[in-house]
This record gives C-alpha cells, sequence and structure tokens, in this order.
C-alpha cells in the first residue's frame, strides 16, 4: 500500500533532476558504478545504482538511458533492503530502462549510502558508450499534506551522478556466443571455462558447509561463475548441493529470550528479508541453468521452536504470535507439531514475536459426557478447531450442520492454507459468497472432497449424517495422499446394507483406521445425524492416527 502511494506521488509529477520539496541532504546523489574495463562484445557485466548521501531515502524512480544498439539490458535486481516489485520497464528501441525501487520497511536510522538496484547489461557492438541516469525522483517516508489538500510522501532533491562510459572492444573476430550465459567481464576467449572438477569440487565443498549462509553464498558464487553448458554429472552435483543449500537456507532463525513456559522466540524481519532474498536468489540462477527440483521450488521459510512441557497438557499446546496492534496473542495455524522432540515448526511468514502455550477453556455443560467427549471437546478447542456456541456453553448434544462441518475439516486439516479458493465463484445455488462459511465450501469442492447434490444444492444446514461426515474424512485424507493402502478385513456392521453405495468404502476404510465404531448391536446408523461431542470424537481421532 506504501509502495502505491509511492507510485502516486511519483506519477503525478514530472520527472525532474531537483523536484520541488525539502533538500535531504547536501549533495544528495543517485549513482552509477561499476567495473568496465576490458569490455568485449558478446560479455555480460554488472553495474550498480546507488544513493549517496541520503538521510532518509525511502522510495525512488530512476531513468537510465544507454546506447541500445550497443547495449542490452540482461537483468535487473533490487538491493537487499529495497523492493523493484518487477514493475521495471525497458524501452530497447530508445534504450531506456525505468526502475521503480521502494524501501521494504521502515528504518529508524536509515543509512546515508544504499545500494538500490543491480542492472546487467550485455556488450553488443564494439563502440565507446555511456550509461547515464537521465531523470529521478525520491521521496522519503515522512508524511505531509500536499497542495491538493491529500496525505502524500515528501519529496526529496536529488542529483545525478556522472554517466559511466564503457568502451567496448571487438571479440578478436570471433564471433560473441551469446548462448553462453556469461556473467563476468571478461570474454570467454580470455578466461577459460570452469572444468568439470572445478564444478564438482565446490558442490562437494558447499555439501561440506556447516553454516547455511556460507553455503548459499558459495552456491551462489559457483553458479555466477559458469560460462558454458553444464553436463550431466555437473548438474547433478549442483543439484545435490543446491538441494542441502536450501534444506539449511530454509530455516530461519528464531532467538530465543527466556526460560520455561515463559520463553518467547523472536524471528527478525531483517533475518527473514535476507533468508528469502538468497533462497530466490539461488532459484533465479538454477533456473537459468536449468537446474530445477521440486524440493527446491516448493521449498518454503520455516522456523522451529522448542519447549519444555512444565506439566502442560502436550495436546493442548500451540504457537502464538504477538499481535501488536490488538496487544494480543494469536493462534497460528498450520504448525508442525513433533510431540517425540518437543519442538514445532513453524512457517515463517512474518517476523514478530511468539510463544509456546496452553490453551484451555472451560465449558459449563460438558462435565455430564463421556469421557473421551470431553477431552477431544477440550483438545480441538486447545487447537482452535471447534468452537463454543457461547462464551461458557459447548452445546454437546446439538446436530452439526454440513456448513459447521465442513469448516470444521478446513481447520482440522489447514486446507485454506494449503489451496485458497477466496476468488472462487461459489458451485452451489445455495451457498452465497458473503455466507461465514462460503470460503470453507469453495476449498473442499475445489479440492473434489464434496460434490454437493444431484440438483446443484450443498444443503448448508442440513444435518449432516455419519454416512457423509465419513466421506467428507475419507475423501480430504485421500486428496492429501494420507491414507494408508486398506487390508479390507473391517468388520461388517450389521446395517452395513443400509450404507449408501458412495459411502461404503469410506466407512469400511474408517472403520479399519479405528475412527468409527458401532453404536448398540454393532450398528452403523449411516443416515443419523451427528452431534457436537461424536463429531468432536471423530475428528481428535483422526488427528490422532495421521501422528
Amino acid at each position: 500500500m506504501i509502495f502505491a502511494l509511492c507510485l502516486i506521488l511519483i506519477s503525478s509529477t514530472v520527472f525532474t533532476y531537483g523536484s520541488t520539496g525539502v533538500r535531504a541532504a547536501e549533495s544528495s546523489k543517485i549513482t552509477i558504478s561499476g567495473n568496465v574495463s576490458n569490455i568485449r562484445v558478446g560479455d555480460t557485466f554488472k553495474l550498480q545504482i546507488n544513493g549517496e548521501q541520503f538521510e532518509d531515502l525511502f522510495a525512488v524512480e530512476v531513468m537510465l538511458a544507454y546506447d541500445a544498439q550497443a547495449l542490452q539490458v540482461q537483468d535487473v535486481k533490487a538491493g537487499e533492503a529495497y523492493d523493484s516489485f518487477d514493475a521495471y520497464q525497458i524501452d530497447a528501441a530508445k534504450g531506456e530502462l525505468y526502475l521503480p525501487l521502494a524501501r521494504k520497511q521502515l528504518q529508524p536510522n536509515p543509512q546515508a549510502s544504499v545500494h538500490l538496484a543491480d542492472v546487467t547489461f550485455r556488450a553488443l557492438k564494439d563502440k565507446g558508450v555511456e550509461v547515464q541516469i537521465r531523470r529521478i525522483k525520491a521521496v522519503g517516508s515522512e508524511r505531509q499534506t500536499n497542495q491538493q489538500g491529500y496525505k502524500d510522501l515528501k519529496g526529496l532533491t536529488s542529483e545525478a551522478g556522472e554517466a559511466i562510459v564503457i568502451q567496448i572492444a571487438k571479440q578478436d573476430g570471433k564471433a560473441p556466443d551469446y548462448s553462453s550465459g556469461q556473467t563476468s567481464s571478461t570474454s570467454s576467449s580470455d578466461k577459460p571455462a570452469a572444468s568439470a572438477p572445478t564444478i564438482i569440487d565446490g558442490a562437494k565443498a558447499i555439501l561440506n558447509e556447516k553454516d547455511p549462509m556460507k553455503a548459499a553464498e558459495k552456491l551462489q558464487a559457483l553458479l555466477s561463475g559458469l560460462k558454458s553448458e553444464l553436463s550431466a554429472v555437473e548438474k547433478e552435483a549442483l543439484l545435490q548441493a543446491a538441494e542441502a543449500t536450501v534444506a539449511g537456507l530454509s530455516v530461519v532463525p528464531a532467538n530465543k529470550e527466556g526460560t520455561g513456559v515463559d520463553t518467547v522466540y523472536v524471528i527478525s524481519a531483517a533475518d527473514l528479508s535476507q533468508y528469502d532474498s538468497l533462497l530466490q536468489s539461488i532459484r533465479a540462477s538454477l533456473h537459468k541453468w536449468n537446474i530445477d527440483s521440486p524440493q527446491i521450488d516448493n521449498a518454503q521459510l520455516k522456523a522451529v521452536m522448542e519447549y519444555t512441557l512444565s506439566g502442560r497438557d502436550v495436546n493442548k499446546l500451540g504457537v502464538y504470535r504477538y499481535n501488536e496492534t490488538s496487544g494480543t496473542w494469536d493462534y497460528v495455524r498450520g504448525t508442525v507439531h513433533q510431540i517425540d522432540a518437543g519442538k514445532f515448526t513453524v512457517a515463517a511468514k512474518q517476523a514478530g514475536s511468539y510463544r509456546i502455550m496452553e490453551y484451555s477453556r472451560p465449558y459449563t455443560d460438558t462435565a455430564g459426557i463421556y469421557a473421551e467427549a470431553k477431552y477431544a471437546v477440550e483438545v480441538l478447542t486447545a487447537k482452535h478447531i471447534v468452537n463454543g456456541t457461547s462464551d461458557t456453553l459447548f452445546s454437546p448434544s446439538k446436530q452439526v450442520t454440513r456448513a459447521e462441518f465442513s469448516s470444521m475439516i478446513v481447520r482440522a486439516l489447514n486446507l485454506d492454507l494449503l489451496d485458497s479458493a477466496d476468488q472462487a465463484k461459489s458451485a452451489y445455488s445455495d451457498v452465497g459468497t458473503e455466507a461465514w462459511y462460503s470460503k470453507d465450501v469453495a476449498v473442499l469442492n475445489k479440492l473434489a472432497i464434496i460434490n454437493g447434490f444431484s440438483d446443484g444444492t450443498f444443503r448448508p444446514n442440513d444435518p449432516v449424517t455419519r454416512e457423509q461426515m465419513v466421506v467428507i474424512v475419507m475423501n480430504a485424507l485421500r486428496s492429501l495422499e494420507l491414507l494408508p493402502n486398506s487390508s479390507g478385513t473391517a468388520e461388517k456392521f450389521t446395517d452395513d446394507e443400509t450404507i449408501s453405495s458412495w459411502a461404503k468404502d469410506s466407512v469400511n476404510m474408517a472403520r479399519e483406521l479405528k475412527l468409527v465404531s458401532g453404536t448398540g448391536q454393532n450398528r452403523f446408523m449411516p443416515k443419523q445425524p451427528t452431534n457436537r461431542a461424536d463429531t468432536a470424537v471423530f475428528i481428535w481421532k483422526m488427528l490422532q492416527q495421521l501422528n
């Protein structure tokens, strides 16, 4: 939102070297630098865009001009502290690169000199050329009211640094190789490509590196030094090194503060940004050389948080993140709880403070239900899968509707975190997009876990029957590939013939997994609605089976 605000501000004013605003600091300027010696036709080289002598450079738009006949833009990458949001534009005909950049986060003490971006060019023609900054627009993070009466960011005056001059030499009669992927400023005729032993030895050194950050740096250096197509052996060595590096790089540090049940884990925004930037950079470099791996492409940042039980119920523990806006601890869904190891693994999507806490919410109407159901209700409440019907009541004998059960299963299996259907149009005529359960139903439909009825309805307010409940859960586990192979030896219920044909396989599997058992006289009673207490038992058994 802030970046969009910057763009609105910037686009509303014509580019100038000294735009209207308060001067940021004496001699504040945007400069270009880089090693441009010994450039030959076919070489690629990198220029760095920097901000110098700024007190608070929050966002900037830069227009670079270059000779389009002699130079070609190959890559644009924002500096570590800034982001281009992939909004840069290249006009190859005019030889212009429009580059908008915004700081990733507000800083209490902004740096006076900042690395804004790197631009990689390829030399196309032997001649003397220059790259210059043609236009600049910069703003600080301080807010003000503009002439139109709207809140705006304060403009900063900035000068353009000197143009950088490049003398491109011929390739000594040898045609340039544009497919080599060369990334240094030395031509391939001057510097031989890395040999197989060099690449393989480098990959081995990365595998032996214990520090994930150092391993990532070594991997990037090895990838950036590649000059030619790789052999199958080289690709395999690099792939193994990359997978090991990404596995280590995916674990973001969670700094521990305090001890015992009061332990707080802090994920810093700087660590989160740095690890994510390295991960994205490695992926891009690997894709460039057609080294692909689902393990690398699907890697997500995570943090590991250990705990001591200290008399708490292990099944009622969860990870909570401190919400600075509301002053409350919010439950974090989608964590992986390794009970034997005494730790949680959390998707590191937000910086902040985290705690592992036990949640308990007493209900006044569950004392009289059977012990298994009472405990299941307590555990699922602690896991924020089920809620009470009021602050003090659970209503254990109340029937569960199809809409309610759909939401319980989505939360229990975190299906919405795997496949969001927020924008999906409802597949059922009786499920409006404004309904509180519409997103959950849309997720289940998208994953082919539910189908609804032949008339195109879902009937959300109908009680969910025992056979419907079992089919939904078995479909969900099958969709997640969590169902074991069936032995087909489950004992039949005495009322097996009353189970619908579309539900029999699921009911038999659920019984084999000990998720359901018969009522009196070994009957399943498939068409009977289920109540909240029994539903809690069923879901808790499912979670135990998955664990």
